[in-house]
């Protein structure tokens, strides 16, 4: 063993290390691999997941697409499947999943959800199948998702939706004002 391997393990039995940031570099080190192509590094990304998997109990297949300026709070317990799309600036709590409802036979056909920009995944939802989220939408805790969800919506239930108000929209996502001239 390495002395950086020995203090990095010193470390980790000490509790002084940061096992949110340990866990997000390297799982987007794995995507990054299974992305760059050939079979070594879709190798190394699978073995670099199944490390993940084991060390931070979180199972987020290198083969997704996932956006940038995602943030995947504290990746523990969360599940997110080999097809899935998430979009730009999302925020995933821990407990969530992003799973197929059943196993095609086809393996190239799409089984995941896709997420739209700027969505907020909370604690312990979960998204079954091959579905659509829009942007901007929040599911709330615990919620389920089984239908395509339009933009600018609240999941709070299995499946059920209301817009969101005006204050809960961004300031970007907003229709410009009929006057643009202040006084």
């Amino acid at each position: 063993m390495q002395m950086k391997e020995i203090k990095r393990i010193i470390k980790i039995v000490l509790g002084i290390y940061d096992y949110d940031r340990e866990a997000e570099k390297l799982i987007y080190k794995s995507i990054q691999l299974y992305h760059r192509g050939g079979k070594i590094n879709q190798w190394r990304a699978i073995r670099l997941y199944n490390y993940i998997r084991r060390t931070f109990c979180c199972n987020i297949y290198p083969g997704i697409t996932i956006g940038s300026g995602t943030y995947i709070a504290h990746a523990h317990d969360v599940c997110i499947g080999k097809t899935a799309v998430i979009g730009n600036n999302c925020r995933i709590y821990p407990h969530s999943d992003i799973t197929a409802a059943v196993k095609n036979d086809s393996m190239r056909q799409r089984r995941h959800a896709i997420i739209g920009d700027d969505c907020i995944l909370g604690n312990g939802c979960t998204v079954i199948g091959p579905i659509k989220v829009g942007d901007n939408v929040t599911i709330a805790a615990r919620a389920i998702v089984t239908k395509d969800v339009p933009s600018h919506m609240v999941v709070k239930n299995v499946n059920e939706f209301r817009a969101k108000t005006s204050d809960e929209i961004p300031k970007k996502y907003m229709l410009q004002n009929s006057n643009p001239i202040e006084k």
